[in-house]
C-alpha cells in the first residue's frame, strides 16, 4: 500500500525511535480512526528501522483466522527461540525478563504490536511486565490501535502501560486531503495528473479514508479504468471489512441503524432507533466521523449506505426499517420520508400507515414524481382494511400508473369499470375514468362513465369538473360522439376552475371554432390556454386541444413560439410522457411543413415511444400519419407498406387524428401509382369531415390531396374546381396550403396560363416555408418552360428544385419531378440528324442540337469553336429551311418530334 501523506509521521516517528537511551526503551503510540493507515506506518517504521540494525519484533491480528485477538506472546516466544536455540516453556513473567536480558545497546530491540487494543489477556500481562522492565532495557514498544468503542476512556492503550503516560509519544493518522488523495490516485493509476472529477468522488465517497480508497482504486485497475471511479467488489470487501473487524455488536448495529435512516438520519434519530447507552453511542459516532465514513451530520454517503444495506439479511432489515418508520413518524418527518422506510420494508402494518401512504402518494405525484407515487399506492392497497378505501386508492392508482407510464393494469381497469357501474365509484373518479379511457381510444366505455357521473354533479364540486374537462377532451378527440353533458344552465362558474384549471373554458371552445372555421377567435382561445399552462398533469388536455387547434387550423407562425416555450420549460423539469408526446407530435407536424424530413421522423418515433400502451388509441394516428407521410416523401415505400398492411385501429376513423394517419394512407397510394385507392381514401376523409362539420386545411387538406389524385386520373376540371374552392375558403396569402392550391390550379389550367400560375405558386410557397410543395412546383414550372421553348430558364428553374430535393432527402417530390419532366437534364429528345433532314448542313445539325438542348449562341460558339456570328449564320438558315421563326418553334418541334 502507497504511504500518502505519512512522511511526517514517518520522520517523526524515526527521530523518536533513535533518541532513545541507551540503556532503555520508550513507548511509542500511533493512534487514528480505522482505515487511516496505522499498519501502514507501522510496517513502513519497522523496515526502516530494520536497516539501523534493530532488531524488531512484530505482533499482529492474524488475518485467516476468525480470532479478534492480537498475540503479542507467541511473537515474543518466538524471537527468544530464534535467538537462544532453545524452545521457551517460560511463563509470560519470565518471557518477559528473558526478552529484556537479549536486549542491549549495539542491538537495540523494538517491538511492535498491530491493532493493540485487541491483545488478549496474556498478552496484556507480558505489556504489564515489560513496562516494568522498558525503563530498564534498550526496548523500544510501538502500538497502533483504535478506541475502543465500548469504553468511554480517552486511551485505547492498554492499562499495564498506563504508568508509563509521561514517557508516552503519540503519533497521530488521519484521513487523507484532497491534495493528499490526488496524490494517491496519480501514483496508484501511474499517470501525471489525477482526473478532479475522480479526485472529487472518491473524496465525496471515502470521506478520505485511505483504506476505502485504495480498494475503489483497487476496482478501477482490475477494470482498466483511468478516468472514471469503480465501486466493485475490492470496495465492498474493505467496506464490510471497515464494519465486521474488530467484531464488535455496538458498532454494527449503529452502522446498520445509520444506513437504514440514510438521509433522514440525525442524532436525535439514532438515538431513537438503537438501545445503547448515549455516551457509548456518542463515542463510536464519533470514531466513524473520525474516519471519514461518516459525515458530521451522521449519514453514509449512498454508495457505502447500499453496500451496508445489501449485506443485511431480511431478518435483521425489516425490523430496521419498521422501528425507521416508527421513530420517522413520531418525529414528524414528512410523509415521503415515512413511506420510503415502510416500502423498503415491503409492510404497513401501523395504524397510521395507510394515511401516511396516501399522503406521499399525493405529494409524489404533485411533484410529478409518479412511480414513487404507484409504489406507495401499491403497498396501500395491500394493507388497507376496508373496501371503501380500497376502491379510491385503486383509483388513485390507475391515475398515478397512468402519469408514470401512459400504462393501465387491465384487472384493476375492469374492477374500476364494475364499481362505477354499481355505483359504487365516486363520481369525481368517474369522470376521469372516461378521460382516461378516451385517451385509449376506448369510445363507448368513456361515453359511458362520462353519463354515469352526472349523478355526482349537484353534491360533488370536484365531480363537476372532472366531468367537464372529460367532456371537452371527448368531443375534442372523437367528435362524432353524442355529448353526455346536457350544456344549458351547468356552465361551471369560474370560481370553481380558474385557480387549478385556467384553460378550461377556452378548451371547451375550441372545437366549436375549429368546426365553424373562426380562424380569428381560434387563434385567440388558444393562445389564450397556451399563455396560463405550465407543463403538469392539471392542463394537459388543454394544452392539446389548443397546439391540436393551431396546428388543424394551419397556424404556423402563432404555433411555432409556443412550441419553442414549452419545450424549454418541459426539458427542465419531470414532465409526464403524454406531455412530451404532445409537444413532440406537434414538432413533427411543424417540421413537416417545413420540408424537413429526418426531424420529422424522428421527432414523430419520439412521440409514438413515449405514448406506450395507447399505440391503437386515437391520439397514435396523428404522429403514425406524419411518419408514414414523411417515409413516403423519402422513397420508402416498402416500409410504409409493410405499416400500412396492419388493419386501421377502429377509433382512427372516428378523430380528426386518426384522419392523418388515413391521409398518410393515400399519399401512399398516389406516390405508388394506386390511384383508385388513393382517391377512395382521400374522399373517405372528405365525407367523414363533412358528417363532423369540420375543416383540418393544417393536418387534412382533403380538397388538395383529391385534386392531385384527380389531375394524376386526369379528371382536370374537377381538380381545378377543388384547388379553386380551397384558394376560396383559406384566401391566407402566407397559407402553405394555399401555394400547393395554386400549384394544382396551376396544372388543371390551360398550357398558355400555366407558367404565371406556377409563377405565383413558386412565390407563395417561397414565403411559406413548404420545401416539399416548392419542389413540385419548380418541377412543374420547369416542365412548362421547356415546352414553351424556354429551355435556359427551364434548366435553371429544374436546377433549383433538384438541390433542395437532394438537400431534404424528398425522393419522391424529385420522382414527381421527373413524371413531369421528361429528361432529369433537362434535354429533350434531339431533331433528326443530317440523313433525316437532308437539308441542314452537318454544321447546321450540330447547332440545330445544341440549341434545342437550351445553349446560348456563345455557348454553342465555344462548342464548336467557331464565332458568334457563324452561330447565327447558321441559325438563320436553320429556320429558313425547317419553315421555322425561331428558337420557341424550334423548341416545339423537337418535343413533337
Amino acid at each position: 500500500m502507497f504511504l500518502v501523506e505519512r512522511g511526517a509521521q514517518l520522520a517523526e516517528l524515526s527521530a523518536r525511535l533513535n533518541a532513545g537511551t541507551v540503556d532503555s526503551g520508550d513507548l511509542i503510540v500511533i493512534s487514528g480512526p480505522t482505515g487511516c493507515g496505522k499498519s501502514a506506518l507501522l510496517t513502513a517504521s519497522a523496515g526502516l528501522l530494520r536497516t539501523r540494525g534493530t532488531r524488531v519484533v512484530s505482533a499482529r491480528r492474524k488475518a485467516d483466522t476468525d480470532s479478534p485477538s492480537v498475540d503479542v506472546v507467541s511473537a515474543v516466544r518466538d524471537l527468544v527461540t530464534d535467538l537462544t536455540g532453545n524452545e521457551q516453556r517460560d511463563d509470560v513473567p519470565a518471557l518477559a525478563r528473558r526478552l529484556a536480558d537479549l536486549a542491549h545497546p549495539e542491538e537495540p530491540l523494538l517491538l511492535m504490536v498491530d491493532d493493540a487494543h485487541l491483545v488478549d489477556p496474556d498478552s496484556n500481562k507480558l505489556l504489564q511486565e515489560l513496562a516494568l522492565l522498558i525503563e530498564t532495557a534498550p526496548i523500544d514498544v510501538v502500538l497502533s490501535g483504535s478506541r475502543r468503542v465500548t469504553s468511554h476512556q480517552d486511551s485505547w492503550v492498554p492499562d499495564s502501560l498506563l504508568r508509563l503516560r509521561k514517557r508516552k509519544r503519540e503519533v497521530v493518522v488521519r484521513p487523507l486531503t484532497r491534495e493528499g488523495m490526488t496524490d494517491l490516485v496519480r501514483r496508484r493509476l501511474g499517470v501525471r495528473s489525477a482526473v478532479p472529477s475522480l479526485v472529487e468522488e472518491l473524496v465525496a465517497v471515502t470521506g478520505g479514508n485511505p483504506a476505502l480508497a485504495h480498494a475503489a482504486l483497487d476496482d478501477m485497475v482490475g477494470a482498466g479504468a483511468a478516468g472514471e471511479p469503480r465501486f466493485g467488489s475490492a470496495f465492498t470487501q474493505a467496506v464490510l471489512s471497515w464494519l465486521h473487524t474488530p467484531a464488535c455488536a455496538q458498532l454494527v448495529e449503529a452502522a446498520q441503524a445509520i444506513s437504514v435512516l440514510g438521509a433522514s438520519c440525525s442524532w436525535e434519530r439514532l438515538t431513537s432507533m438503537v438501545d445503547m447507552d448515549l455516551q457509548q453511542l456518542r463515542h463510536i459516532v464519533d470514531g466513524l466521523k473520525a474516519s471519514g465514513v461518516v459525515s458530521e451530520d451522521v449519514t453514509l454517503h449512498p454508495r457505502i449506505r447500499d453496500v451496508l444495506l445489501a449485506s443485511m439479511d431480511s431478518a435483521s432489515l425489516s425490523p430496521l426499517q419498521t422501528r425507521a418508520a416508527q421513530v420517522l413518524y413520531d418525529d414528524g418527518a414528512p410523509a415521503q420520508e415515512v413511506a420510503r422506510r415502510l416500502l423498503a420494508d415491503g409492510s404497513a402494518p401501523q395504524p397510521w400507515a395507510v394515511a401516511v401512504l396516501r399522503e406521499a402518494a399525493d405529494h409524489a405525484a404533485q411533484s410529478d414524481q409518479y412511480q414513487d407515487a404507484v409504489s406507495f399506492l401499491q403497498l396501500t392497497s395491500r394493507w388497507c382494511t376496508d373496501d371503501t378505501t380500497r376502491l379510491e386508492v385503486n383509483a388513485l392508482l390507475m391515475d398515478a400508473n397512468w402519469w408514470s407510464a401512459s400504462a393501465m393494469d387491465a384487472r384493476r381497469l375492469g374492477s374500476l369499470l364494475d364499481s362505477a357501474r354499481r355505483g359504487c365509484l365516486p363520481g369525481r373518479w368517474t369522470a376521469r375514468l372516461a378521460r382516461r379511457l378516451t385517451w385509449m381510444g376506448r369510445v363507448d366505455d368513456a361515453d359511458e362513465m362520462l353519463r354515469l357521473s352526472l349523478d355526482a354533479l349537484d353534491r360533488e364540486p370536484d365531480a363537476r369538473i372532472e366531468a367537464a374537462i372529460s367532456d371537452a377532451w371527448l368531443a375534442h378527440l372523437f367528435p362524432g360522439t353524442t355529448r353526455a353533458l346536457p350544456h344549458p344552465g351547468h356552465e361551471l362558474p369560474p370560481e370553481l376552475f380558474v385557480g387549478q384549471y385556467p384553460g378550461l373554458n377556452s378548451a371547451q371552445e375550441l372545437p366549436g371554432l375549429l368546426a365553424a372555421e373562426r380562424r380569428e377567435t381560434l387563434q385567440l382561445r388558444a393562445e389564450e390556454i397556451l399563455q396560463q399552462c405550465r407543463p403538469n398533469r392539471s392542463n394537459l388536455e388543454a394544452v392539446h386541444v389548443a397546439l391540436f387547434s393551431l396546428l388543424a387550423a394551419e397556424l404556423q407562425e402563432s404555433v411555432e413560439p409556443w412550441l419553442t416555450k414549452l419545450t424549454a420549460e418541459s426539458e427542465s423539469g419531470n414532465v409526464p410522457p403524454q406531455w412530451q408526446s404532445t409537444l413532440y407530435t406537434a414538432r413533427a407536424v411543424v417540421s413537416w411543413w417545413r420540408g424537413d424530413l429526418t426531424e420529422t421522423v424522428d421527432l414523430a418515433r419520439r412521440a409514438l415511444e413515449l405514448l406506450g400502451i395507447q399505440q391503437s388509441g386515437a391520439l397514435t394516428g396523428l404522429p403514425r400519419g406524419i411518419l408514414l407521410m414523411a417515409m413516403t416523401e423519402q422513397g420508402r415505400h416498402e416500409e410504409v407498406s409493410d405499416e400500412l398492411s396492419q388493419p386501421m385501429p377502429l377509433p382512427f376513423t372516428r378523430s380528426p387524428y386518426g384522419l392523418v394517419h388515413l391521409r398518410a394512407r393515400g399519399r401512399h397510394h398516389l406516390a405508388t401509382g394506386s390511384l383508385q385507392a388513393a382517391l377512395a381514401d382521400f374522399r373517405s376523409c372528405r365525407d367523414i369531415l363533412g358528417a363532423w362539420d369540420m375543416e383540418l386545411p393544417g393536418l387534412v387538406p382533403w380538397r388538395l390531396d383529391l385534386s392531385q389524385a384527380l389531375l394524376a386520373a386526369g379528371e382536370h376540371e374537377e381538380a381545378r374546381h377543388l384547388a379553386e374552392q380551397h384558394i376560396t375558403l383559406y384566401p391566407d396569402a402566407s397559407s402553405r396550403s394555399r401555394g400547393t392550391a395554386l400549384r394544382l390550379l396551376a396544372m388543371a389550367s390551360s398550357p398558355s396560363r400555366r407558367a404565371a400560375a406556377l409563377r405565383e405558386a413558386v412565390t407563395a410557397l417561397d414565403q411559406s416555408g413548404d420545401v416539399l410543395e416548392l419542389v413540385r412546383a419548380l418541377g412543374a414550372l420547369s416542365h412548362t418552360y421547356q415546352r414553351a421553348g424556354q429551355l435556359a430558364y427551364g434548366r435553371k428553374t429544374w436546377g433549383r428544385a433538384e438541390r433542395i430535393a437532394q438537400r431534404r432527402g424528398a425522393v419522391q417530390a424529385l420522382a414527381d419531378i421527373a413524371g413531369a419532366v421528361p429528361s432529369a437534364r433537362m434535354s429533350p429528345e434531339p431533331l433528326p440528324r443530317q440523313g433525316e433532314h437532308p437539308d441542314l448542313s452537318a454544321a447546321e445539325a450540330k447547332v440545330t442540337e445544341l440549341a434545342v438542348q437550351g445553349y446560348t449562341n456563345r455557348e454553342i460558339a465555344e462548342a464548336l469553336y467557331v464565332t458568334i456570328s457563324t452561330v447565327e449564320q447558321h441559325l438563320t438558315h436553320i429556320y429558313r429551311k425547317l419553315g421555322i421563326r425561331g428558337r420557341s418553334e424550334l423548341g416545339n418541334l423537337s418535343v413533337a418530334s
